[in-house]
C-alpha cells in the first residue's frame, strides 16, 4: 500500500467517524406539563446539533417561570442552574446598558465624538476617525471594518486602552454613522471611554453599575475567575465536539469575555425587559432588521411579534438573550462551531416561538460544513499526490528541456502562488479573521488549511528543484 492511499484511508475514515460519532445523552430533569414540551424541544435540537451542555430560561418582569438544565460540562459533571457559561457577544448590550446608566448619569453623551472622552484616538482616515461618537460604536456604525485582529488577545495585562494605538494604523472601511458594519473593536474602544473617563478598570465599573444591582451575582468577568469556575467548553472538530479550555481576553469583558449561571442571564435579561433604552430607534440591517444601542431589532420568525435580542459566542460557548413584550428567553450551551451557529440560535428562537404559541422552523440542514471539509480533504489529497509525484521524479535522470521545464515551472508557480495566496490571506480575511483566529474558532478547517500551504509550499521547492536539476543536466 502507497503512502498516499494511507493518506486517503486515513482522511476518509476521519470524515466517517465524523458523521457517525455518538450524540451526547442530555439530562432529564423530570418535569412535566406546559413546560416539558419546552425541555424536550430542547433536547431534541440538542441530540441533532451534538452540544454536550446547556441550560434555559423563560421568565417576566416577576421572575423566572421556568429554567431546564441538560446534558453535562466541560468536566463530565451535570449542567446546573449554578453551572457558569461563557456568553461571548452578548456582553454587548450588558455594556450597553452600562453607557446607558453613565449617559444618565451626566458622565457620557452618546453623540459626543469618542476623542472627547480618548483624546488618543484616531485612524489612517484623521477627519472622519474625529466624527466617531459613542452611539456609532454602540450602533457599529462607526466605520471600523469587522475584523477580529484587534479581539480575542490573552496577554494577562491587556487592557481595553492598548487598542487605541492600534487603530492608528487601521483604515475605516466607511463613513461615520452611514452603515451597520459589526466589530467587536467598536466595544472593545468603549471600554477604553469607561476606564478613561472613570480612571478604573471596566470590570469595577460593570460590577458596580451593572451586574451587582441587578442580581447578577456570579457573574464572570475577570480571566483569574473564569480560570476559578467556569469548566472546559466545547469546540467541533470533524463535527464531533471536543472538550475545550477558552481562552480568556482580560480587555474583552465589554465585547464577550463575560460570563455567568443562567440565573445571571435571566437577571439581566428580566431588568431590560423594563429597560427604555432597548425600545431606542435602530439602524437598518436588512429585511426590516435592525440594530440599536447593542441590541437586534427582529420579530419572531413567522409572525409580526417584535423580538429584542442578541447572541453570542467564544471558542467552546454560545449564548442568547431574547425579549419579547411580556416575557423573555436566555439560553447557554457549552459548545460552539461556526458551521453550528444557525442551528444553536434557532435553539433560542425555537423556544421563543414555543412560549408565544408558534411552532419554530424545523432544524436547518446545512451541507456546508461537509461540503467545507470535504474540499479541504480533497484539496490535501491532490497536493499529496504531487507531491509525490514531484518526489518520483527527483529519482529518475531529467528528461526534459531546458525550455519546457522553464516553462513547467512558472505555470506551476502562477497557479500555485495565487492559490496559496488566497487561502493563507485573502480566504482568512474575508471572513474577517486572521490564521491565529481561525486556528482558534474552525480548527478542524484551520489544521486542513494549514496542511494544505504546507503541502503547496513544498510543491512549489520540489518542482524548483526540479527545474534547477534540468537546467544543471542540460548546461
Amino acid at each position: 500500500m502507497t503512502i498516499l492511499e494511507r493518506w486517503q484511508i486515513l482522511l476518509i475514515s476521519v470524515l466517517v467517524l465524523a458523521g457517525c460519532a455518538p450524540v451526547p445523552s442530555p439530562v432529564a430533569d423530570g418535569l412535566t406539563g406546559p413546560s416539558a414540551g419546552l425541555d424536550a424541544f430542547v433536547r431534541e435540537r440538542m441530540a441533532e446539533t451534538r452540544i454536550p451542555g446547556a441550560a434555559y430560561a423563560v421568565l417576566d418582569r416577576a421572575g423566572i417561570r421556568h429554567a431546564g438544565t441538560f446534558g453535562t460540562d466541560g468536566s463530565g459533571e451535570p449542567v446546573t442552574q449554578a453551572t457558569p457559561f461563557l456568553w461571548g457577544s452578548v456582553a454587548k448590550p450588558v455594556t450597553a446598558r452600562l453607557i446607558s446608566t453613565m449617559v444618565a448619569a451626566g458622565e457620557l453623551r452618546l453623540d459626543e465624538a469618542v476623542t472627547t472622552y480618548v483624546p488618543a484616538f484616531r485612524t489612517r482616515n484623521d477627519a472622519l476617525s474625529a466624527r466617531v461618537t459613542l452611539r456609532h460604536l454602540l450602533n457599529h456604525t462607526s466605520g471600523l471594518p469587522t475584523s477580529t485582529r484587534h479581539t480575542d488577545r490573552t496577554d494577562a495585562d491587556r487592557r481595553p486602552g492598548d487598542v487605541v494605538a492600534e487603530l492608528a494604523h487601521e483604515s475605516l472601511a466607511g463613513e461615520p454613522g452611514v452603515t451597520h458594519r459589526y466589530s467587536s473593536t467598536n466595544y472593545l474602544l468603549l471600554a477604553a471611554v469607561v476606564e478613561s473617563v472613570t480612571g478604573r478598570l471596566f470590570a469595577d465599573v460593570l460590577a458596580e453599575r451593572v451586574t451587582e444591582p441587578i442580581g447578577m451575582h456570579t457573574a464572570v468577568l475577570s480571566a483569574e475567575r473564569a480560570a476559578a469556575v467556569v469548566p472546559d467548553g466545547h469546540r467541533f472538530v470533524f463535527g464531533r465536539p471536543m472538550s475545550f479550555a477558552t481562552p480568556f481576553d482580560p480587555a474583552g469583558v465589554a465585547y464577550g469575555y463575560l460570563g455567568g449561571t443562567i440565573e445571571d442571564l435571566a437577571a439581566f435579561a428580566r431588568a431590560s425587559l423594563g429597560d427604555e433604552s432597548v425600545l431606542e430607534a435602530a439602524v437598518p440591517t436588512g429585511d426590516g432588521r435592525g440594530y440599536g444601542l447593542g441590541w437586534r431589532r427582529w420579530s419572531v420568525e413567522g409572525t409580526d411579534i417584535p423580538m429584542v435580542w442578541h447572541g453570542g459566542a467564544l471558542p467552546g460557548y454560545s449564548s442568547q438573550v431574547i425579549l419579547l413584550p411580556e416575557h423573555a428567553v436566555v439560553f447557554s450551551a457549552n459548545a460552539y462551531g461556526t458551521f453550528q451557529e444557525s442551528a444553536l440560535l434557532d435553539i433560542g428562537f425555537g423556544i421563543a416561538a414555543r412560549t408565544i404559541g408558534h411552532e419554530p422552523a424545523p432544524a436547518p440542514d446545512s451541507n456546508s460544513y461537509r461540503t467545507v471539509l470535504a474540499g479541504f480533504v480533497a484539496a490535501v489529497m491532490i497536493c499529496l499526490a504531487a507531491v509525490i509525484r514531484c518526489i518520483r521524479l527527483l529519482g529518475r535522470p531529467a528528461v526534459t528541456s531546458r525550455r519546457r521545464a522553464a516553462i513547467n515551472l512558472a505555470a506551476w508557480l502562477l497557479v500555485l502562488g495565487p492559490v496559496l495566496a488566497g487561502l493563507g490571506i485573502a480566504l482568512p480575511r474575508s471572513v474577517g479573521v486572521g490564521l491565529p483566529q481561525l486556528t482558534l474558532w474552525t480548527p478542524d478547517i484551520a489544521v486542513l488549511l494549514f496542511t494544505v500551504l504546507a503541502l503547496g509550499l513544498l510543491l512549489m521547492l520540489l518542482r524548483l528543484v526540479l527545474a534547477l536539476r534540468t537546467f544543471a543536466a542540460r548546461r
